[in-house]
């Protein structure tokens, strides 16, 4: 034989090909697994955007592995690092101010993850604050919380909690200009 090898460089012409086979359904965790629904809780802190995309499709694709004991950190050299993934302890990563996965500067995205515990008290107040409101009430904050005027809702809060000091006027004014709003709302959808 000799000693010859092939310069071709593939088939000339041909284009790649989609791939062989297309999924049919999209992948689903199991529900019922327990550490799976514990490391879709865990929070993801002080990461950019593309990192913080990177991790919650690990999370969703049950391809995340959580970390077993601390990992060092690159800047300090301790065992800090709790969260998989990252490279830097939180500590450093604020004081650089990058991404504690990447390590660029780019903007950190904040995360507004509340503790299971949190959101269940919160969740239970508000119902509780919905139960002590009148149903014109209700209705109003609930108006006014989808349409994202916190302050509104916050104010027809506060007049839930001192009805009994009287403040029921200043709720009145606020209902009224409600009522004028949504009259405008409906007439120009009316009008389209």
């Amino acid at each position: 034989m000799s000693g010859r090898v092939s310069t071709a460089k593939g088939k000339t012409g041909a284009q790649k090909s989609r791939q062989k086979y297309q999924n049919t359904f999209a992948f689903k965790p199991d529900k019922n697994n327990q550490s799976a629904s514990k490391i879709a809780a865990l929070p993801a802190q002080g990461l950019c955007q593309k990192c913080l995309d990177i991790i919650d499709w690990r999370k969703r694709m049950s391809k995340y592995k959580p970390l077993t004991q601390p990992k060092t950190c690159l800047a300090c050299h301790g065992k800090k690092i709790k969260d998989a993934y990252h490279v830097l302890c939180r500590d450093c990563a604020c004081e650089q101010n990058v991404c504690a996965k990447c390590r660029e500067s780019t903007e950190i995205v904040i995360s507004d993850h509340k503790p299971a515990s949190q959101r269940l008290r919160e969740e239970q107040e508000q119902h509780q604050l919905l139960a002590s409101m009148s149903e014109r009430q209700r209705r109003s904050y609930l108006r006014k919380i989808a349409r994202g005027d916190e302050d509104g809702a916050g104010k027809i809060a506060q007049v839930a909690a001192d009805k009994e000091d009287g403040g029921w006027s200043d709720f009145d004014d606020d209902f009224d200009e409600d009522v004028e709003d949504d009259e405008d709302d409906e007439e120009e959808e009316a009008d389209k």
